[in-house]
Parts: structure tokens; sequence; C-alpha cells
């Protein structure tokens, strides 16, 4: 098995004769930045049925829908979207070629079914990150993590270059300080991680802006994805910006509040039935937004963390259900 980058300068003349199946993995990779259907994924995987080779979407999804598509595509309305139209054919050729087609969320379902794909044939798979597990390595022990006295919540921040709904990090992240601000008054501590080297600046910035050391950890170092779970299991819930740190801490068994900047994070929640658990970042009320939920996961915390134990363990199932039944022989 071999691995490749879904980038152009990776795929356009990557030798797929050598191979017997060709996977598209997980990640936001059916669409690519500003477009809705990603031309480079579209045309290898396109190349590839033209080979007389065996193709598979494992777990992908799509990303970049304008946010006035958001809202229609939730209440299951017909699109008008603008994507040429021979890439659509090759993109509903590749679907229906397929040995197996599972996508990690209902949105990218009911987009992939505004864009003429025959949805009988799609699964709703999650993401391959359901199948992480907390290992046995890498256990944290900061002294910020061992005083007993108050609640820790684990923050994650950082930047996606303002391509966010809204169009404003810097208004989200003033926000944000506010919040933190305030559930520290009702007895929090914020330990902020990171789980890209961009997101370094932008932590610091807002780390300075709440200005409370004793009260805030900000932590740069970037962790495997064991150790980063055996550090969110310290946490009361998660308050997380980046979909991966939603992903890690699902798996953690620890509830979180997603920061909703582009369409990946609300495919994400309804995929796990918690869509009451994200915060737009058109939001003007993020303080209010963030005090409301962590009121509900304080009351809720068993019945949430059920939910996303039970949600886990069915996208297991059906993530291995290709190689179980060796659909790609």
């Amino acid at each position: 098995m071999d691995v490749v980058n879904n980038e152009a300068v990776y795929l356009e003349n990557y030798p797929l004769g050598g191979y017997d199946l060709i996977v598209l993995g997980g990640g936001s990779i059916i669409s690519a930045p500003h477009q809705i259907v990603n031309p480079v994924v579209v045309n290898t995987l396109y190349k590839a049925i033209k080979l007389k080779k065996k193709i598979m979407i494992w777990g992908s999804g799509t990303d970049w829908v304008p946010q006035k598509y958001l809202l229609q595509l939730q209440n299951k309305k017909e699109l008008n979207l603008a994507v040429n139209k021979n890439l659509i054919e090759m993109l509903n050729e590749v679907l229906a070629e397929s040995v197996w087609t599972g996508v990690r969320g209902p949105l990218t379902i009911q987009l992939l079914k505004n864009l003429g794909a025959d949805i009988d044939n799609i699964h709703l798979s999650g993401d391959p990150g359901f199948l992480l597990q907390p290992g046995q390595s890498g256990h944290i022990h900061h002294p910020f993590l061992m005083d007993q006295s108050k609640k820790v919540i684990g923050l994650n921040w950082g930047t996606a270059g303002s391509n966010i709904y809204g169009n404003d990090e810097m208004n989200v992240e003033n926000q944000l300080a506010n919040a933190l601000k305030s559930l520290i008054q009702t007895g929090y501590k914020v330990y902020m991680f990171v789980v890209w080297q961009n997101d370094i600046l932008p932590s610091e910035r807002l780390y300075n802006k709440v200005n409370d050391s004793q009260n805030v950890f900000l932590d740069k170092k970037l962790y495997n994805q064991e150790e980063m779970m055996n550090l969110i299991g310290h946490f009361t819930f998660t308050l997380n910006y980046k979909l991966h740190a939603n992903y890690l801490s699902l798996a953690s068994k620890i509830p979180f509040i997603a920061i909703g900047y582009r369409f990946k994070i609300f495919d994400f929640v309804k995929s796990v039935d918690l869509e009451e658990f994200i915060i737009p970042t058109d939001s003007d009320e993020i303080n209010d937004d963030i005090m409301k939920l962590e009121k509900i996961i304080s009351t809720n915390r068993n019945e949430i963390v059920n939910k996303m134990i039970s949600k886990q363990n069915d996208y297991r199932k059906i993530l291995s259900v290709p190689f179980e039944n060796k659909l790609y022989i």
C-alpha cells in the first residue's frame, strides 16, 4: 500500500497503473479550497476507472460549501449549484463505479444528491477518525492538570486564514477571550492546546488577551494522537476550532463544543446527532452561546457521553464493512 497527498502536484502525473485499488481516504477532499468539487481528485479517480482499476471512497467529505447553501442543505432543499457540467458527470460516474462509497456526514450526502448522484449507493460512514482509540503511551502529568480545586476546559484555537463563515476570525477571537473570562469566573481553568503549527501564533494572541496565567495555560507542543487523547481525558469538556480536535474529544469520551467555521464542522455535528453543540463563527453572541452550552453539558453529561460512544461504535462498524467483506478483491 502506498499513500499519496491529494494535491495536484502529487496526483496529476501519479502512475496509477501499478495498483489494483485506488482509495479516496478521509478528509474534506471531495471538495477543494473554494471549490465544491475537487477537479484533481475527480480526474484521478476517473482515470483509474478508465484504466480498469477498482476505486473506493472511504470516509471522505466536503468543506468548501458557501454558507448561503448550508441551511438549504440542512432542510434537504434543492440547490442550483454552479459547477462544471463535465466535472459533475465524471464525479457521478466515479461514484457509480466505486466498489464502496462511504462519506463522513449527512450534509455531504445531501450535497452529492444535489449534484445528481445516486445516494442509494452512498453510505454514511463517518470519518476514519472514529476508529481512534486511547493508547497506553504518552500520559501527560502537567501540574496545571493535577490541581483538583477547579475543573479544566480544553481549548483549541488557531487559524483558518479567515476563510470562515462570517469572514472575521479576529471578531471570533475577541469574543472567545471574553467567554474564557466568564468561564474562569464560574470556577474553570483553561488548558489551551494546538493541533497545527500555524495555530500557535493565534493561540498566543488569545492567551495574552485573557491575561490570566494563574487560570490559563498555553501548551504549544504538537502531540501525537495517543498523547492528545490522554491529554483531553483530563478535561471536563473541550471547546474546539479545528475538526480534528472535535474527533479527538469524541474518541476520548469528553463532551465538546464545536466552533462552526466552515461546512465540515456542521457536517460532523450532524453526523453524531449533536447539532446543538456548535457555535457558528458569524455569531455575535459567542459568550452567551458558550455559557448556555456549558450548563447543558454540566446537567446532561452522562447522556451526551453515552450518545458519543454509541455513535462512534456505529461508525466503527460501518467503516470496517468494505474490508471485512473484502470488496476490494
